[in-house]
């Protein structure tokens, strides 16, 4: 008798550990990432944030030290590691347009000119699609958990929506201002859905756009925010207030005012998250026991600051407006799914640099190089080089504020020794004030080399792609910039520091200064949800810290 019980009971304790139990009934998943959002908004912005992110503040777990852990902190390498748990140099997708060292041309790195558009009768946008991405995202490991599980993804931008979808989403959804319209391509096999060719910015936001982005007085203006119309913030939209279809640049914006009205304004990501409730009810998501994913970027973040900072009322205003988009996209997500139900994440895929001159005019040592120094100082370093080298060709052959390609020829065919080149190209470049550091192919693979950020530099590293001389500017510098807005893409902390904020069920709102990073996303939530794979990240489960 005790035998027989001890066989049942092995061989209960058998199943057991060969079907794992999920540790959370999560019917949906929802990723929301909003481009460009610094870590610092939530407690810049805390005291006019009284909606959606108030409701995450007090509700979730907030990682107040979450970084991105890689250098070229761009949005198509940005979405791809949140979305994967691995660094550029391992998923594939290391900037939005690469340097193909073997074909000697820049492309777009989502670049897929085999596909075509579906759901759409004419579409001008580039065909692109999650080929070149070498790693699973979360809704991938999810499908691949449970083949009745689904993953849809949105946004503006079709990096976002794309990177973050990955390679078997059911569909990935992004915009055609020239339509109005959420456009896919035939890379999904799922049939495109008819409502949401009917579902466009120009019939949903109609009101938002006749009305023009006008600034919430109710308000207060904050000491961090420089006035209306500070000089440098001067994009498509004149640098003050209101912005409506009339006051565009017409140089910069000709035409399909309406969906540019969209990509420059809070109200195209208003756009974005009221697609996504509709995706949510119309393909039944998060109505069963198979978890679903759903991807959200909110890209129209980024081109705001681009153009205007994060210092201006633009950023303030867009972050009071979306405010209120974000607590109305969660109450219908709590009355059509359960607040139970759900697991929801925010981050981002990148932060920015303050404008220059704004820092400057605190006395902050803080400058913009602009494209006719740079050129300068790289004509100059050029001629040096052929001077005591004794060569007669350029030694530089290209070269931007994110790197330079050295003439690699002239190392065959004149002799010229190639560490003895590069060491004095870098240590040319290094000697500018604005640049902090020049990384070379050398460097990358030196595993003594100690220089500040090497650790971030190769986890955007890639032999494929890239200037064969990577920079990283000075700090608070722009280079090779033109002459208003300004940009991310360093490995300082003001382009690294991202929010990172996980609502999941039956857990209380905690804050959590532990350093954590973008690439322990994809790991944490399949540590939540119970999903087991053999799969060895970049980023580790977060679940000790809760």
């Amino acid at each position: 008798m005790v035998k027989k019980y001890l066989t049942l009971l092995f061989a209960m304790l058998f199943v057991m550990c060969k079907s794992p139990q999920k540790q959370e009934t999560a019917k949906l998943v929802i990723l929301i990432s909003i481009d460009q959002m610094k870590s610092e908004y939530l407690s810049r912005f805390n005291p006019q944030l009284e909606a959606g992110f108030k409701y995450l503040l007090d509700s979730a777990i907030v990682y107040t030290n979450a970084h991105h852990n890689h250098a070229t902190t761009t949005t198509a390498a940005g979405h791809a590691t949140l979305a994967t748990g691995f660094f550029p140099s391992h998923n594939g997708i290391t900037d939005n347009t690469v340097y193909n060292r073997a074909l000697g041309y820049k492309h777009y790195s989502i670049e897929d000119t085999t596909v075509r558009f579906v759901g759409i009768e004419d579409c001008g946008l580039n065909r692109v699609s999650a080929k070149p991405l070498l790693k699973n995202t979360l809704g991938d490991y999810v499908k691949e958990s449970d083949n009745a599980s689904m993953s849809y993804s949105i946004a503006l931008k079709d990096r976002a929506s794309i990177l973050m979808g990955g390679k078997t989403a059911n569909r990935a959804f992004w915009f055609d201002a020239a339509s109005t319209q959420m456009v896919s391509t035939d890379y999904y096999k799922e049939t495109y859905p008819d409502w949401a060719k009917k579902y466009t910015a120009n019939e949903v936001m109609h009101s938002e756009i006749s009305k023009g982005w006008v600034l919430d007085q109710s308000f207060t203006k904050m000491a961090s925010i420089s006035s209306d119309s500070f000089e440098r913030e001067r994009g498509n939209f004149n640098p003050w207030f209101p912005h409506t279809l009339a006051s565009f640049d017409t140089m910069r914006v000709p035409d399909n005012k309406r969906g540019a009205f969209m990509w420059n304004s809070p109200y195209g990501d208003a756009f974005v998250l009221k697609f996504a409730h509709q995706l949510i009810q119309n393909q039944d998501l998060g109505t069963d026991d198979h978890t679903d994913i759903l991807s959200i970027g909110l890209s129209a973040a980024d081109v705001i600051g681009h153009h205007f900072g994060p210092n201006s009322y633009e950023v303030l205003d867009y972050y009071n407006k979306i405010d209120f988009y974000l607590a109305e996209f969660i109450e219908k997500l709590n009355k059509d799914v359960g607040k139970e139900n759900y697991i929801l994440l925010l981050t981002a895929d990148h932060g920015v640099a303050a404008m220059p001159e704004y820092l400057a005019d605190q006395g902050i040592d803080a400058k913009r190089i602009l494209g006719d120094q740079f050129d300068a100082d790289i004509a100059r370093i050029n001629e040096k080089l052929k001077d005591t080298f004794m060569l007669s060709d350029d030694v530089i052959l290209k070269a931007n504020y994110s790197g330079v390609e050295p003439n690699m020829s002239i190392f065959e065919r004149n002799g010229a020794d190639l560490n003895s080149v590069i060491n004095m190209l870098t240590s040319e470049l290094e000697r500018l004030e604005y640049i902090a550091g020049a990384y070379s192919f050398l460097d990358i693979k030196d595993s003594s080399c100690n220089k500040p950020y090497i650790a971030q530099i190769r986890n955007s590293h890639r032999d494929e792609f890239g200037y064969y001389v990577k920079l990283v500017p000075t700090e608070n510098y722009l280079i090779d910039m033109r002459k208003n807005g300004t940009t991310h893409g360093t490995p300082y902390t003001y382009d690294t520091h991202v929010p990172l904020i996980v609502k999941l069920p039956r857990h209380s709102g905690k804050m959590i200064d532990t350093k954590a990073y973008t690439v322990d996303i994809v790991p944490t939530v399949l540590d939540v949800l119970g999903i087991k794979t053999e799969v060895h990240f970049d980023g580790t489960s977060l679940g000790q810290s809760y």
